[in-house]
């Protein structure tokens, strides 16, 4: 196959998995009662808790006051709760309910074991290729959110 060919069957195929894969997460999110946001924040907060709501607004790029209104929500639906900072009484640290991190677990098993069998078919040269592929691609869509936040909605 050329690589003209290659560059394009690629750039097709890449929106499809990305698409597929918001897809996923909309339901995932639906089916524990949450937005798609949420759903993502939460993932977040899980992977940095128990957590500052400082540390959630640099994590998240979200405001203070978005944090303190997204982190209500989450504890209304039982995902996290607010507890007391042990090492400094005076702040609140937000931590995930293990139940419901659990639960949450439980809808990516599938999803999870699916990956995993998908990626046995490469070898490990193939895998470290695939790694720097999302490695890089992960950065570039990080700068492309920035470059988003910086500009504006909608502004060229």
């Amino acid at each position: 196959m050329r690589r003209d060919e290659l560059m394009a069957r690629l750039m097709d195929a890449a929106p499809r998995v990305v698409a597929e894969g918001l897809n996923f997460h909309l339901e995932v999110a639906n089916q524990l009662g949450l937005s798609l946001a949420d759903l993502r924040y939460l993932q977040s907060i899980s992977a940095i808790a128990p957590a500052t709501p400082g540390q959630i607004a640099a994590r998240t790029g979200l405001t203070s006051g978005a944090v303190t209104r997204m982190v209500d929500r989450l504890e209304q639906a039982g995902f996290v709760r607010r507890t007391r900072d042990v090492a400094d009484r005076r702040s609140v640290v937000v931590v995930t309910d293990e139940q419901a991190a659990a639960r949450v677990a439980a809808m990516y098993a599938d999803m999870s074991a699916a990956w995993v069998g998908v990626l046995n078919h490469y070898t490990d040269e193939q895998l470290m290729i695939i790694l720097d592929l999302f490695e890089r691609l992960g950065e570039m869509s990080a700068r492309q959110v920035e470059q988003l936040r910086r500009s504006g909605r909608g502004e060229p």
